[in-house]
């Protein structure tokens, strides 16, 4: 009677493809009554093939109690899938929850040390306040097992426990400090991790880790705990000051030394935030993004963009002589480093550099086939120009001639804001008003060459 396993499920959907809903609804009623029975490898098929159906969409609630059946089997294999079924279907609100909470304990307790990892990666994705409250002693005795592969988990899951019962947090963090010492470099990671997370609530508490980080980030290898590492010294920096000279030279020397650019650009990124007036580390931390600009990962060169934007805020004059590569980024496929690197820009702006920004601008405008960010540039431009009573303008008629250039664009829909900016410059500065109606004359005696649409000569009026 009960033939069909997960196999069988799986196939009999894929040759069910015109008739699926009801091939699916035959299967749920076969499973039905197969988690009813006692055979507890029957219960195992039939919760099995409901996890596989979860994913799909379909609801499996009804089925916890059968879960927690499994989850509760002595066999560590079907033990294995009853708490699969649970970490995709039970959440807090799970009203059966409560009577797990002794096999939970038991579980986590258990001298297999498989068994306990089950209910740990169990309990981190179905954690409740009340499961919290009355396992929270449970971890923290696992925080101290002999058995590095349980610590680092124990750890890991008493973050999730701390979110729903921060009570446990004054009682667990002496263990979880404890273990920034742990031998296991997979524990002090776990330890590092949560550390982190934890401190960015409230950076404060955490400043007495300061001298164990310190040690950690001058002696450790491991690039991804250093990475950790770095970002909770960023959120400790602005809390205690010195520590901001004390990290210089470390956080400079990783500069100099690493290869991998995820630890370089974090440690780039803690330097500008955290020291944003040692200027020699301003000077190298350019100089690095300037190569991060040049690679071919995307997400890097977005990242150096973003890095770059926090250097133009004290420091405008190192990111000037990037500025040919940023506003070459205005022809990315990207629209995300399109749209940074259009920040930038903005922002490089002086009265030296503001006709050879706007000139680059005017072109990319011309050529840019995305009518959304052709939009955005055109603007940029108005924006840029206009900003502070126009203040890095120089040269009036060089404006007018701009705005003139853009007014023969097509399919743009600020023709009102190039009109505004015509008339609110022509009033201001008396001495443009001849130059500015002669180009104004000119714009009308030509309307017919540029304004090849009715609606386009609609928006000017």
């Amino acid at each position: 009677m009960f033939e069909k396993n997960l196999h069988d499920l799986v196939r009999g959907i894929r040759t069910n493809k015109n008739n699926e809903a009801k091939f699916i609804s035959a299967c749920i009623e076969e499973t039905r009554n197969e988690i009813k029975t006692d055979n507890m490898t029957l219960k195992c098929q039939g919760i099995t093939k409901l996890v596989y159906l979860q994913m799909l969409g379909y609801d499996m609630s009804w089925s916890n109690f059968n879960t927690i059946e499994v989850m509760s089997a002595t066999k560590f294999t079907f033990k294995r899938v009853g708490y699969l079924a649970a970490s995709q279907s039970f959440h807090e609100n799970t009203d059966l929850l409560m009577l797990a909470t002794n096999m939970i304990r038991k579980d986590l307790c258990s001298v297999n040390q498989y068994e306990s990892s089950l209910a740990l990666t169990g309990l981190a994705c179905f954690v409740s306040h009340e499961l919290a409250r009355d396992l929270s002693s449970d971890l923290m005795t696992l925080i101290s097992s002999s058995r590095p592969f349980i610590r680092k988990k124990a750890i890991l899951t008493m973050y999730k426990v701390l979110l729903k019962f921060p009570d446990a947090l004054r009682p667990a963090f002496p263990r979880i400090k404890e273990k920034l010492d742990d031998p296991d470099p997979g524990v002090q990671c776990a330890a590092v991790n949560v550390i982190c997370e934890l401190a960015r609530k409230n950076p404060k508490n955490y400043i007495s880790l300061a001298p164990v980080l310190f040690k950690m980030l001058t002696n450790s290898s491991n690039n991804w705990m250093l990475i950790k590492v770095i970002k909770l010294f960023g959120a400790l920096m602005p809390e205690e000051p010195r520590l901001c000279k004390k990290l210089v030279d470390p956080l400079t020397n990783i500069i100099h030394s690493t290869n991998a650019m995820s630890l370089l650009y974090e440690s780039i990124n803690t330097l500008i935030t955290g020291v944003p007036d040692h200027i020699p580390s301003i000077q190298l931390a350019a100089q690095k993004l300037n190569i991060m600009l040049d690679d071919s990962d995307q997400n890097l060169k977005y990242l150096g963009l973003l890095a770059l934007g926090q250097i133009l805020k004290h420091h405008p004059k190192y990111v000037s002589p990037l500025k040919e590569k940023i506003i070459k980024c205005l022809d990315d496929k990207d629209e995300s480093i399109r749209r940074r690197a259009l920040d930038l820009v903005v922002g490089m702006v002086s009265r030296k550099n503001l006709p050879d920004i706007v000139k680059k601008l005017v072109e990319h405008v011309d050529l840019s086939e995305n009518l959304a960010f052709k939009e955005e540039l055109l603007l940029k431009i108005i924006d840029i120009c206009s900003q502070a009573n126009y203040q890095y303008i120089t040269n009036f008629e060089w404006y007018i001639t701009v705005l003139v250039e853009l007014t023969k664009l097509e399919n743009t829909s600020h023709g009102r804001a190039l009109a505004n900016q015509m008339l609110d410059v022509t009033i201001r500065v008396k001495t443009l008003r001849t130059f500015a109606v002669r180009q104004m004359t000119i714009l009308i005696e030509n309307i017919d060459k540029f304004a090849k649409s009715e609606k386009k000569w609609d928006m000017w009026r």
